[in-house]
């Protein structure tokens, strides 16, 4: 037959205790968790319908409701760009990749962005190697309009 200690109680109490306490944070974000799925899943189907910035209004509330998860900000970035608003799409990967930097779906994701970006969105460097003939002005003597 087993003796039971009172520290051995304590610790079996306690740790009761501790689970209750989770179930109950559980229990109480799940509302919230909920209603940020159901948002999320609304959010996915705008997305696969070329409804971006449905899309984006979405994640966003998804992001109100449970703040600072990896993934949603990594949606609300992939929105972003999808709307054209390139800068802030740049910062929430950002911010996604800074709570999850090992998470290689979203590393990926922001290398692309990077590559669209630098290639397409970013100014280019003035570095004064463009063709000479695209420094001077028109003469005129083209005889265009």
């Amino acid at each position: 037959m087993a003796v039971v200690t009172s520290r051995g109680v304590c610790r079996a109490v306690g740790l009761a205790i501790c689970l209750v306490l989770a179930v109950a944070d559980v229990w109480a974000a799940s509302p919230s968790s909920k209603q940020a799925g159901e948002e999320l899943e609304f959010g996915y189907k705008a997305a696969r319908r070329g409804y971006w910035q449905e899309a984006l209004e979405r994640f966003e509330l998804a992001n109100e409701l449970t703040p600072n998860q990896p993934r949603i900000l990594n949606n609300i970035a992939v929105a972003l760009e999808a709307n054209g608003r390139f800068d802030e799409a740049r910062t929430t990967y950002q911010a996604a990749l800074a709570l999850a930097p090992n998470d290689s779906r979203m590393r990926t994701n922001f290398q692309r962005f990077e590559e669209f970006y630098a290639t397409y969105v970013a100014p280019p460097e003035e570095d004064g190697d463009e063709p000479e003939a695209d420094r001077q002005a028109p003469s005129g003597d083209e005889g265009g309009p």
